[in-house]
């Protein structure tokens, strides 16, 4: 039976780092996610030296739902909130809280902490991610409150792209045992033709959503995966 390669860096994708619950696979090199192929094969990669590998052919992925696509000729507009009103009225509180710590006990450099998450409340409570994509460009924005992110590459520097998935940990400690807690998210990157890694968005929640922007953006710049230097072919 044939193994599977990644489309970005061409390693073999192990069988451990299926992810069933979730749908895809990820490479253990780079980091690319992958949709589980429907018909996988018997044999994981490595078992035999003389497999031959192939690409998982692309697949489309349904439509994340908190993503609001607007399309138009040669163009695409995708929006989705930054977090909601929950968030921000969560944050809203702690900051009252600082604040009246600060005004009472006299400690005014609180206000400053004060100021600063209640500023990151209305962010998540009422900015939005928007992606544009054209011919001529891909921008990428968040607002109506400014934050950091923005990015803007002509669609002619952009070679490929691909989400990958990233891991926080962080150790909880008492007094009856050690808990490790991992944290997922995933990017998408842009490989430019000059050889750079741009990231274009970070911090997704929900691999389906790198993996989605993926697909449509490839697709409406006319993006199709290409042979990795060094990668195995099948015979």
């Amino acid at each position: 039976m044939n193994a599977l390669i990644c489309r970005n860096c061409g390693a073999g994708l192990e069988a451990e780092r299926i992810d069933t619950s979730l749908g895809v696979v990820t490479c253990s090199h780079c980091g690319s996610l992958h949709e589980i192929p429907n018909e996988l094969p018997a044999d994981s990669p490595g078992t035999k030296a003389d497999t031959p590998y192939v690409k998982p052919a692309p697949k489309d992925v349904a439509l994340p739902s908190r993503f609001n696509v607007q399309r138009a000729a040669n163009s695409m507009e995708v929006s989705w909130p930054a977090g909601g009103l929950f968030h921000g009225l969560v944050l809203s509180l702690i900051a009252a809280g600082f604040a009246h710590v600060a005004l009472n006990s006299g400690m005014l450099f609180l206000l400053a902490g004060s100021a600063g998450i209640l500023y990151f409340a209305l962010v998540r409570a009422f900015n939005k991610h928007r992606i544009r994509v054209d011919s001529a460009r891909l921008q990428v924005t968040q607002g109506p409150f400014p934050w950091p992110g923005s990015r803007k590459l002509d669609a002619s520097d952009i070679e490929q792209l691909y989400a990958t998935e990233h891991e926080t940990r962080t150790t909880n400690e008492n007094r009856d045992n050690l808990r490790n807690r991992v944290r997922k998210y995933y990017k998408l990157t842009a490989n430019t033709r000059n050889n750079e890694r741009i990231t274009i968005l970070g911090g997704l929640g929900d691999p389906h959503q790198a993996l989605w922007l993926e697909r449509e953006i490839e697709r409406l710049l006319g993006i199709v995966d290409r042979q990795v230097a060094g990668e195995m072919r099948t015979s």
